[in-house]
């Protein structure tokens, strides 16, 4: 008979299991590979791999790390977000920021669809702050980043509704107002959207522009084709 030879307090602790198992493994995994990547993006910014002696190669180097808390689809999780001085080509120096978690993400880029998707819905920053529960999982959200959010939509909407459309081959554009319902002052309210849809030459449909209007009038559409024949002229 073997004797067991183990002393008290060297027995590996044995994992809980439960119904949130699976994503409390999910989360440690997720921290992990989001280390990883960032350690992947900082070693290609360096030329060099961590402690790595390569000379003139060498783009800088790294300066510890700082503790940063990112809200992904499985809830907040926190990281060691790597520090690091990178030599400029004036070979002068700057601190190194990541492109994968950008300057003050405190949230990924999913999270952030869903958040803006509820807000579009309707709902306030209670409302939005309940129905993506699951998601932030005690992760913070202030009424000010559904502001800053929004105020980013807004910033893209308008980059798009000015894009170059000299190359995208339309043969017929199609212009109809739309009623949706939206919030205003607490109250739900039909309101005119003006429409434009083009049809490539090979059929396929794309929105040109879409804005929201006091009226449909003459005026409105008036002003929605002086912008789109100032689009073609200016990009073409």
């Amino acid at each position: 008979m073997k004797h067991c030879t183990r002393k008290p307090g060297e027995e590996k602790e044995i994992p809980p299991f439960g119904a949130d198992t699976i994503e409390a493994q999910l989360r440690v995994r997720i921290r992990e590979m989001i280390e990883a990547i960032v350690e992947e993006e900082l070693a290609a910014a360096l030329g060099a791999e961590k402690s790595a002696r390569v000379g003139e190669v060498r783009q800088g180097y790294r300066h510890g790390t700082r503790g940063r808390t990112l809200t992904t689809s499985l809830g907040p999780t926190t990281i060691a977000m790597p520090r690091a001085r990178v030599r400029r080509a004036d070979r002068t120096g700057t601190e190194w920021r990541s492109v994968t978690v950008r300057r003050y993400q405190r949230r990924t880029t999913r999270v952030d669809e869903a958040i803006l998707g509820v807000y579009l819905a309707g709902g306030n920053t209670r409302r939005i702050k309940g129905a993506v529960a699951p998601l932030l999982r005690g992760g913070p959200l202030s009424k000010d980043a559904v502001s800053r959010l929004v105020g980013r939509l807004r910033e893209d909407f308008d980059t798009w509704r000015s894009r170059d459309l000299a190359d995208d081959d339309l043969q017929y554009i199609f212009m109809d107002g739309w009623y949706p319902k939206v919030r205003i002052g607490g109250r739900r309210e039909r309101v005119p959207v003006l429409v434009t849809l083009g049809v490539r030459g090979n059929g396929e449909r794309v929105v040109l522009d879409m804005r929201l209007v006091g009226e449909e009038s003459a005026a409105s559409w008036t002003e929605v084709v002086a912008s789109l024949a100032a689009t073609w002229r200016g990009r073409s």
